[in-house]
């Protein structure tokens, strides 16, 4: 989460935030994407008496760069393991072994 409000803050969005019970965003669904998509608002719909978030409305520029940061922190890792596999200092293991190993 702490991401995506980065990304938020960092890219112009608005810092508003808006939390709707589920009732509430399923009558004010069209409002909470405009809100998104225009205004680049979040809206957190909430359920229980507690009014416990479960889902959120958000800009989708803000999931798309969300997508691009996991893919480049997922590209270095990926790089990382193959250059310790290169310089021995760890083995790959066939996948068909894993599942194998997990009962797959």
């Amino acid at each position: 989460m702490a991401y995506l409000v980065y990304l938020a803050y960092s890219r112009d969005m608005s810092a508003d935030v808006t939390e709707l019970s589920v009732t509430e965003a399923r009558d004010n669904f069209s409002d909470a994407v405009n809100r998104a998509a225009f205004g680049g608002e979040i809206t957190f719909v909430t359920r229980g008496r507690a009014h416990q978030r479960a889902a959120a409305i958000v800009p989708a520029e803000l999931v798309e760069r969300y997508e691009a940061m996991v893919d480049l922190e997922d590209a270095r890792v990926a790089t990382k393991r193959l250059a310790d596999i290169d310089a021995g200092r760890s083995t790959a293991i066939p996948a068909a072994d894993v599942a194998g190993a997990l009962g797959l």
